[in-house]
């Protein structure tokens, strides 16, 4: 494949640009195929579909399968980094908002004036 070829087959992880994936954010489809593979064991033939349509088959191995663990920096600095990022951004959003509502006109119909917000669109 012309994604894989320049690294041995390895795939890259389109979020992270790392050759981990989280079992839990892969695509159902290939998380029905590793899933239960151990280290080096070799998938079943799988059918895929690129964006123009053209049909290939994978194989896939497991190269290192990491086991739930308590997060360690050493090991797991790109999540730590991806999380700490997250929550800048949310800070930063969240920060926005409050000086953003305070000059803004919102119109809140009265149905929805009860509802509980998580930020301040009523202006209390």
């Amino acid at each position: 494949e012309k994604e894989t070829r320049a690294n041995g087959g390895t795939l890259v992880n389109p979020n992270t640009q790392d050759t981990r994936f989280e079992l839990t954010k892969m695509d159902p489809t290939l998380y029905s195929q590793v899933s239960n593979l151990k280290d080096d064991e070799v998938s079943q033939p799988l059918l895929n579909t690129d964006d123009k349509g053209k049909k290939t088959y994978k194989l896939i191995t497991v190269t290192n399968r990491i086991d739930d663990h308590v997060a360690d920096y050493a090991k797991d600095y790109t999540k730590i980094k991806e999380l700490a990022l997250k929550e800048k951004q949310i800070n930063a959003i969240a920060k926005w908002f409050d000086t953003k509502i305070k000059d803004t006109y919102i119109k809140i119909i009265g149905e929805y004036r009860d509802c509980s917000f998580a930020n301040n669109w009523l202006k209390k």
